[in-house]
C-alpha cells in the first residue's frame, strides 16, 4: 500500500508540472444587475470540459482553458443563468470578461430554493456557514460526512469509535438529538430518538451540493429539534449539461472508493437525469472496521408548461462495516495503539467483530412546483423512507460471563474459549414445563435488527402581498413505523439457547424456551408515531430591513407494540403531545458593509418516543414534559471587496432536557449501566466570530472563533437500567455547576486558500481545541458533596493540507486531490465517559487517527 500511495504522489506532481504552463488564464467578475453588488460563490461551469470554478468574496474568478471554442455557464441560486461563448486561440494568455451583470428571479422554481429554507446573507437574520460542493468533494476523502464541518464556529464533529461513516457531531455543546438535520429541506433525524446515523449516508458527499449549517434556532419552519442548530444537506439538482465522469480515491490504509457520475442533460422530451453511483471497501484504520458499501442517487426533473415543474430524488447506501463501540483506556492505548479495538477477535483465521453494522435506508421524495401567479406559489413534496439491518449483538444465558470478558493475551475476544466451553457446557437447567436440558449455550450472537417505514408531504405556500410583505403558511404531516427484534445468529458451539422470559411482564406462559440460529429473543417491539404540524410565517423586505415573525404548532401521536412482554394486550395507549414554537428576527443593512441582526424564539418541543415510553414496556412514563428552550441571538456582519467579518453571541437556556446514556451501545460488563435522566435544565451562551480575507490575487484566508459557557443548572432524578434493560436502581444525580462535556468549549481556526499559475489549488486548515469536557456518567454523579468538574480533555490542534489540479488531457477534463489529515500526527482524545475519580485513570473514551492520506483522481468520460 506505501508503494502505491508514493507512485500515486509521483504521478500527481508530474502531471501538474506537465500541463500547468499550456492554457489559457480568463477571468471577470460577477455583479448583482440591480445593487451593482459583488456576488461569491457563483459556479462558473465549463460546459466541454465540466472544469469549474466559483467566484471569490469580491465576486471575482479565474478560470483555465485550452485551445478552441468554450461555454461557460454561471448560475447562482437565484438569479438567471447566463451563457458565454468563448474563443481561445494559442497566442492569447489572458482574456478578461469585464463585469457580468447576472438577473433575480421572481420565483425561484427549484427545490433550494421554496422547500429548504436557505439563509440568505445580509438578509435571514441567523448565524450562518455555508460549504460549498467543490470543497465537499475535494477535502472529505474518506472522512464521514460531518467532518467537512469542522471549520464552521460551534460545531464539533468527530469520528465516534473508528469505522466507515461513524461520527457524532454538535453544535454549541447540543448533541444530535437537539440538532435538526434537513435533507433538501425534509427532516431526516430519527423520529424515535432524534439521533442521526452517518453510516446510512456513505456516498452522499459526491451528491451534496451545498451543506448550510444554521446555529441556532435557524430560519427552517419544520425543524421542530433545531435547539443547537440545523444542518440542510442540499443535494445536486439535475443539471442541463450532458457530462460523465468517473472519480478513484484510495487512502493509505487500504480504503478505496470509486464513484461514477452521469448527467444526460436536457433531453428532446424535456427531462433532465442525473446519476450518482459509488463503491466503498478496505479494510479500516482502526483493526476490524472494514467496510463494503454501495450508494446511489438518482434525480429526474421535468417542466411542464411555464408555471409546473416535478423532481424526483432517490438515494441510498447499502453498506456493512466493522465498528468500534467500546471504549479504551489511557493504559490500553499505551499497550495497544490508537489502532488497537477489542470488540473483535479471530476464530478459524476469520474476523468476527462483536460490533458490526449493516443497513439500508433508501430516501425518496418527489417534488413539484407550481407557479400559481405572478405573486404566489406553492411547492410540495412527498417523500418516503424504509430502512432494515441492524447491527451485531450478544446475549447470556442466566448471569453467565459475557463475551467481552474473554480476552486473549492480544486483548481480542477470545473466541476459541468461548466455542470451548459452550460445546463442552455440563450445566443443566429445567425449563418451565418440568424438562430438564442440557448441551446448551452460555454465550450466543445475536443480531440486533431494526426495520421502519415512514412517509410524509411538506407543502408551502408562498404569496407576495405587495413589493415588501410576504406570507408563507404551509403544513407538514408524516407517519413512522418501527420493529426493533433480536435474532439468534451463532449458537458459538452450543446445541441450543434457553430464553427463559426472566424479563418479560408476563413471563414465560406457556411459550417455547428452547431457541436456535433464527428465533427472536430477548426484544421484538415497536413504535407508531404520527405527527402533524402548520406553519405560518410573515416576512418583510425593503432595501435596508429583513425581518419576520414565524410560528409552527403541532401535534404527535405516540403508541408502542410489544410482543416479547405481553401475551395479550401487546398494545400500549396512544399517547398525544403537543408542541408548538414562536421565532422573530430584524437584519438592518446599515450601509453596503455593515449589517446587523437579532433573532429570538421560545419553543415547547414533545419529547421522543423512548422519553414516553421510558421503562422499555407500554406503560406510560408518568410526569411527561415538553422540553422549553428560550433563546436570543445578536450579530454583526462586515463586507467589502476583499474581507468579510461575521460575529454574534447567543444565549439558550433549556428546561426539562431527557437524555438515555449509552444507547444502542453494548455494555461491556454487567457493573455498567445506562440511564435515563429527565428534568435536566441547561444553559448556553457563548461568542462566535468568522473572518473571510482575500489579501493577495488567488491567496484566500480565513479564520474562526468559538468560546462557549454552557452549564448544567439542576440536580435530578435518574434511573438505572441493567444490560437486559431492567430497572436496577433511582437516584439523585448531582449535576448542577457541571460544565456540558462532550464538546471543547474553546475552538480557534485558521485556513488559507492558495491558486497557483491558476491551475493549482492548495488549501490548509489549522484547529485548536480547548475545554473538553468528558460527558459525565449519570451513575457515578449520585454523591452530593462530589462538585468536581468531569474530566477535563488535554487541548489539541490538528491541521489538514489539500492539493488540487484540474487539467485538460485529450479532451477530457482531469482532476488530481491529495489530502493529508492530522499531518504533524498528533495523537489526542475525542470524546469520551467521566469515571468516578473524573481523572485520566478510569477516563474511557477514543482516541483520534494518526496522520493518514487520500489520493484522487477524476476524469470526465
Amino acid at each position: 500500500m506505501k508503494k502505491t500511495m508514493t507512485v500515486s504522489v509521483l504521478l500527481f506532481f508530474a502531471a501538474i508540472f506537465n500541463n500547468t504552463f499550456s492554457q489559457t488564464i480568463v477571468n471577470g467578475i460577477i455583479l448583482d444587475s440591480i445593487s451593482q453588488n459583488c456576488i461569491s460563490d457563483v459556479s462558473i461551469y465549463n460546459e466541454k470540459t465540466a472544469d469549474g470554478t466559483s467566484s471569490n468574496k469580491d465576486g471575482r474568478f479565474s478560470i483555465l482553458l485550452k485551445k478552441g471554442k468554450h461555454n461557460l455557464l454561471i448560475s447562482y441560486l437565484g438569479y438567471q443563468q447566463k451563457s458565454i461563448n468563448i474563443l481561445v486561440d494559442t497566442n492569447t494568455k489572458q482574456i478578461y470578461l469585464g463585469k457580468i451583470y447576472l438577473s433575480s428571479e421572481q420565483f425561484e422554481l427549484n427545490e433550494i430554493g421554496i422547500i429548504a429554507d436557505i439563509s440568505r446573507e445580509r438578509k435571514t437574520p441567523v448565524a450562518t456557514s455555508t460549504i460549498k460542493a467543490n470543497t465537499i468533494e475535494n477535502e472529505s476523502g474518506d472522512e464521514p460526512f460531518p467532518q467537512v464541518m469542522k471549520s464552521v464556529p460551534g460545531v464539533y464533529p468527530t469520528r465516534y469509535g473508528g469505522g466507515s461513516g461513524d461520527a457524532r457531531i454538535s453544535i454549541r455543546g447540543f448533541k444530535q438529538e437537539n440538532i435538526a438535520l434537513l435533507l433538501n429541506g425534509i427532516p431526516v433525524s430519527s423520529v424515535e430518538n432524534g439521533l442521526v446515523y452517518w453510516n446510512n449516508w456513505i456516498g452522499l458527499t459526491e451528491a451534496t451540493q451545498t451543506i448550510q449549517v444554521q446555529r441556532g434556532l435557524g430560519a427552517s419552519k419544520v425543524a421542530l429539534n433545531s435547539v443547537g442548530g440545523t444542518i440542510n444537506i442540499i443535494t445536486k439538482t439535475t443539471e442541463n449539461i450532458k457530462n460523465a465522469s468517473i472519480k478513484y480515491s484510495i487512502t493509505n490504509y487500504g480504503n478505496s472508493k470509486t464513484t461514477l457520475a452521469l448527467s444526460s442533460g436536457k433531453l428532446n422530451n424535456g427531462y433532465v437525469i442525473t446519476f450518482l453511483g459509488s463503491k466503498t471497501t478496505g479494510t479500516g484504520y482502526v483493526d476490524a472496521t472494514y467496510v463494503d458499501a454501495w450508494a446511489y442517487f438518482l434525480t429526474i426533473s421535468k417542466d411542464f408548461g411555464k408555471n409546473h415543474k416535478l423532481v424526483f430524488t432517490g438515494l441510498g447506501a447499502p453498506e456493512k462495516h466493522g465498528q468500534k463501540n467500546l471504549k479504551l483506556s489511557q493504559i490500553e492505548i499505551d499497550k495497544y495503539g490508537n489502532k488497537f479495538n477489542k470488540d473483535w477477535g479471530s476464530y478459524n483465521g476469520e474476523i468476527n467483530n462483536l460490533s458490526e453494522n449493516f443497513y439500508h435506508k433508501p430516501h425518496f421524495s418527489l417534488n413539484h412546483y407550481w407557479k400559481i401567479s405572478d405573486k404566489s406559489f406553492l411547492a410540495s413534496s412527498a417523500y418516503l423512507s424504509f430502512g432494515y439491518g441492524g447491527g451485531k449483538w450478544s446475549e447470556s444465558y442466566n448471569y453467565a460471563p459475557g463475551i467481552f470478558n474473554y480476552r486473549n493475551p492480544s486483548g481480542q475476544i477470545d473466541w476459541n474459549s468461548i466455542y470451548n466451553l459452550n460445546s463442552q457446557n455440563p450445566n443443566q437447567t429445567i425449563l418451565a414445563n418440568g424438562d430438564t436440558v442440557s448441551g446448551y449455550s452460555q454465550n450466543i450472537q445475536t443480531n440486533f435488527l431494526a426495520n421502519h417505514i415512514w412517509y410524509g408531504f411538506l407543502s408551502s405556500f408562498n404569496h407576495e402581498i405587495n413589493e415588501n410583505l410576504k406570507l408563507t403558511a404551509g403544513i407538514h404531516t408524516r407517519s413512522f413505523k418501527s420493529h426493533l427484534f433480536e435474532k439468534v445468529t451463532d449458537l458459538l458451539g452450543g446445541d441450543f439457547y434457553v430464553d427463559n422470559f426472566a424479563w418479560a411482564v408476563d413471563g414465560i406462559s406457556g411459550r417455547e424456551q428452547i431457541k436456535t440460529v433464527g428465533d427472536i429473543i430477548n426484544v421484538d417491539n415497536g413504535a407508531f408515531i404520527n405527527y402533524i404540524g402548520s406553519f405560518g410565517q410573515l416576512e418583510y423586505n425593503n432595501e435596508s430591513i429583513s425581518a419576520f415573525i414565524a410560528g409552527t404548532v403541532s401535534n404527535t401521536w405516540f403508541q408502542r407494540q410489544d410482543n416479547y412482554n405481553y401475551i395479550d394486550n401487546n398494545y400500549s395507549k396512544t399517547v398525544t403531545m403537543k408542541g408548538f414554537d414562536m421565532k422573530t428576527g430584524l437584519n438592518y443593512n446599515l450601509n453596503e458593509k455593515h449589517n446587523i441582526y437579532f433573532n429570538t424564539g421560545y419553543f415547547s418541543k414533545a419529547p421522543y418516543f423512548k422519553f414516553v415510553f421510558g421503562n422499555f414496556t407500554n406503560v406510560i412514563s408518568k410526569d411527561l414534559k415538553n422540553e422549553k428552550i428560550k433563546a436570543i441571538e445578536l450579530g454583526y456582519g462586515f463586507r467589502s471587496k476583499k474581507t468579510s467579518v461575521k460575529i454574534n453571541t447567543y444565549y439558550t437556556y433549556c428546561q426539562d432536557k431527557n437524555f438515555l446514556s449509552n444507547e444502542y451501545i453494548q455494555l461491556e460488563n454487567n457493573t455498567q449501566t445506562r440511564a435515563i435522566v429527565k428534568g435536566l435544565d441547561a444553559l448556553h451562551k457563548g461568542v462566535e466570530l468568522e473572518i473571510s480575507s482575500n489579501l493577495l490575487a488567488g491567496l484566500q484566508i480565513g479564520g474562526f472563533l468559538s468560546l462557549g459557557n454552557w452549564k448544567w443548572k439542576n440536580n435530578v432524578i435518574a434511573i438505572l437500567y441493567d444490560e437486559n434493560n431492567i430497572a436496577v436502581d433511582t437516584i439523585e444525580v448531582y449535576a448542577n455547576g457541571l460544565f456540558v462535556g462532550d464538546s471543547p468549549q474553546t475552538q480557534i481556526g485558521v485556513s488559507a486558500k492558495y491558486k497557483i499559475f491558476n491551475t493549482i489549488d492548495l488549501s490548509a486548515r489549522w484547529i485548536y481545541y480547548d475545554r473538553l469536557y468528558a460527558d459525565f456518567d449519570p451513575a457515578s454523579r449520585n454523591n452530593k458533596n462530589d462538585n468536581q468538574q468531569s474530566y477535563k480533555l488535554p487541548a489539541y490542534n490538528l491541521m489538514d493540507i489539500h492539493i488540487l489540479y484540474s487539467f485538460v488531457s485529450n479532451n477530457r477534463p482531469i482532476t488530481l486531490s491529495m489530502s493529508c489529515y492530522n499531518i504533524f500526527d498528533k495523537q489526542y482524545i475525542v470524546r469520551g465517559e467521566d469515571g468516578i475519580s473524573h481523572n485520566i485513570n478510569d477516563f474511557r473514551g477514543f482516541w483520534s487517527f494518526g496522520r493518514n492520506f487520500n489520493f484522487s483522481i477524476k476524469i470526465g468520460i
